[in-house]
């Protein structure tokens, strides 16, 4: 068992028996928990908990004080050389260097192998779902990285996973896109060069696309394309794959919003609705932003929005009868909840913010289903270039695309960048720090690490031989960097367990990073004493480093793999 769960189970069993001796409820022991974390500080132990401020209220004294009475109990604990207690009542725990050498005896036994505990669930993560009227640009790939790296991790840890992709091939978005490349081919077959009028998709991208449909088409008048454009959004659709395969990124399903928006669903949903009372036929509030001379009531079928703590109720099909965003979005999440998923996964841009609480307030009042419905809202990506802000504009078409990003940084870089922060915090790309090789660029510190590793491994390739018959002893790993490496690597399994339980992959781009920091520094003590070397004059030493240089280029690989990112062996 690794330290993570041994010292849970040791804790609890403590806070357990302190209840039952003072005849007290302990269910809340199954929804309440506290933290276990590594100390980064030699003087505050290996590692300490914050147990005594969580359940400290449950027993009626004060956090130090239900601190020292656990304390009192794992002093007791033949693994645990010291047990301090630091105001305002955290626990602060220093294992035998024995524990720690048993630990990665323990790690080395799973061999790459872990129970992570979980119980299944079928989970629909959807993400990317970028309109299909141009390429991707770097917003996207924040969104697309995020999800197919969630999906990853879940993976790992024994989910059933389907991505998906949502084509938005309804709408007026649609119509636009489609009078755009008319406008274009029609220029080409009057051979004009007529500007774009101001209601079209600007960009040299949708123009390029019309000179393709013209020439596979070998279209002759403008009546001819009519029967061509359907294919014009599969022109777009292609290129957006292309994209995401070069990033690493296949989806498992892509679902249509025109063939999701049928009459006959829109009609059940309609009356479902209405039976619910959850809508009626009524007239919207006026738009703050609009005059009143300007503003024109219409009926149309409302959400009671209201009901749910929103400030107006909101519009589910307009005057016209076209539905809206709203009611197509309703339309596929309970087409999602009908495949028997028990969680919906949603990556969508932090401009979606208002509209979280809507869509989830009406999916469980509609659906009676147990599911979840969780939505990752991405905060933005900011360009940096020469140390300024690149500043970019999809209306007016001059925005820079993910596959010109790709071209310049690569995808390794690309992808741990888009991931190195939570999802609502915005995140700085700055083109010129991913090019150098420092510390600064955080891609290459963590497969540097990996490389570093595997050149001391290929020139010690005759000890590697020994150590693979079992011809080692962990006695000698009793440096203070040694405990630390130990300490991060028996934590590898506890970081992507947490992971993917709050569906956050940047836990796992931070540990890759502490550890590779950490390693690099053990690495350097070599060159300052030479009793700390890696590889020394002392055989049964260096076979005791060389494995656990082993062990941290397999959790190294390992990692970055879950992340879709390479492990170079040299660089």
């Amino acid at each position: 068992m690794l330290f993570h769960e041994y010292l849970k189970n040791e804790i609890f069993k403590i806070v357990k028996k302190l209840l039952d001796d003072n005849d007290l409820d302990s269910d809340f022991l199954k929804t309440n928990s506290f933290n276990i974390e590594l100390s980064n500080k030699v003087d505050f132990g290996d590692l300490s908990s914050n147990v005594a401020l969580v359940f400290s209220k449950f027993f009626k004294t004060s956090p130090e004080k239900l601190a020292e009475i656990i304390a009192r109990e794992l002093r007791q604990n033949k693994h645990m050389q010291k047990v301090e207690v630091i105001k305002p009542g955290f626990i602060n725990i220093f294992f035998t260097n024995l524990f720690w050498q048993n630990q990665l005896s323990q790690f080395i036994k799973l061999d790459g192998s872990y129970n992570y505990n979980i119980k299944p669930k079928s989970i629909c993560i959807e993400f990317v779902s970028a309109n299909p009227t141009g390429l991707m640009h770097i917003g996207h790939a924040r969104g697309a990285v995020l999800g197919d790296t969630i999906s990853s991790v879940l993976e790992e840890v024994g989910h059933n996973i389907k991505r998906e992709y949502y084509i938005n091939d309804a709408g007026e978005q649609i119509k636009k896109l489609n009078k755009t490349i008319i406008f274009h081919i029609e220029n080409i077959l009057k051979n004009t060069t007529n500007e774009l009028f101001n209601d079209l998709y600007p960009g040299e991208y949708l123009e390029n696309i019309a000179k393709e449909i013209f020439n596979k088409f070998s279209i002759k008048n403008l009546n001819e394309l009519k029967k061509f454009e359907k294919n014009i959004i599969d022109f777009v659709l292609n290129d957006i794959k292309e994209d995401l395969a070069e990033l690493g990124i296949i989806h498992d399903n892509f679902v249509s919003e025109k063939n999701i928006s049928s009459s006959d669903n829109i009609n059940k949903l309609k009356n479902k609705l209405l039976e619910s009372e959850l809508a009626y036929y009524g007239f919207q509030e006026k738009p703050k932003n609009i005059s009143d001379k300007d503003w024109e009531k219409k009926e149309q079928l409302l959400f009671c929005s209201k009901k749910f703590g929103d400030d107006s109720d909101r519009s589910l099909m307009k005057p016209g009868g076209e539905i809206t965003y709203f009611m197509s979005d309703l339309l596929y999440h309970i087409n999602k909840i009908e495949r028997n998923f028990d969680v919906l996964i949603n990556i969508w841009g932090v401009d979606h913010f208002g509209y979280v609480k809507r869509l989830q307030n009406a999916l469980y009042a509609l659906c009676k289903e147990n599911f979840l419905l969780d939505i990752k809202l991405t905060s933005l990506v900011n360009l940096i270039k020469n140390g300024e802000k690149l500043k970019m504009s999809k209306r007016k078409g001059n925005y820079i695309t993910m596959r010109e990003v790709i071209k310049e940084v690569g995808v390794d870089a690309l992808r741990f960048m888009m991931i190195s922060r939570n999802a609502d915090k915005t995140i700085d790309f700055d083109f010129d720090s991913l090019k150098i090789k420092n510390k600064d660029n955080p891609v290459f510190y963590v497969q540097y690490a990996y490389a570093r590793c595997m050149s001391i491994l290929e020139i010690s390739k005759k000890k590697i031989k020994e150590i693979e018959k079992g011809d080692f002893k962990l006695d000698y790993l009793t440096l203070y960097e040694e405990k630390m490496l130990i300490k991060y690597i028996c934590n590898f399994y506890n970081v992507i367990k947490s992971s993917a339980e709050y569906f956050e992959p940047h836990r796992i781009t931070n540990y890759l990073y502490d550890l590779s920091k950490i390693f690099h520094n053990y690495w350097g003590l070599g060159k300052i004493n030479k009793d700390k070397k890696i590889i020394s004059g002392d055989d049964d030493l260096t076979k005791s480093r060389l494995v656990l240089v082993q062990i941290i280029s397999l959790t190294l690989n390992k990692g970055l793999s879950l992340l879709k990112i390479s492990s170079p062996k040299s660089m």
